[in-house]
């Protein structure tokens, strides 16, 4: 009975001294981040700052006038004589 006993936990010890993979992988959130650490490697992600949505504010075209035609009028040419306004 010794022997099996002594059989047995030479079995468990060996069992639990040989190493294994490391696929443990530990998450935790804080106040300002967020982040996981494991095997191969750690991430630390920050939280998006919270922005209020603006209002879309949309111009109207521009509205495009035509400009008046200007019309030139001929030069007149207008002196006075004898005391009278004469215009040629």
């Amino acid at each position: 009975m010794k022997k099996i006993l002594l059989a047995l936990a030479i079995l468990v010890a060996a069992a639990s001294a040989m190493p294994g993979e490391a696929e443990a992988v530990v998450c935790a959130r804080g106040v300002a981040r967020a982040g996981c650490a494991g095997p191969n490697g750690a991430v630390a992600v920050r939280k998006p700052v919270a922005v209020a949505p603006r209002p879309v504010v949309v111009a109207p075209a521009p509205v495009v006038v035509a400009p008046a035609p200007v019309v030139v009028a001929p030069a007149v040419r207008c002196t006075y004589v004898n005391g009278r306004r004469v215009c040629r």
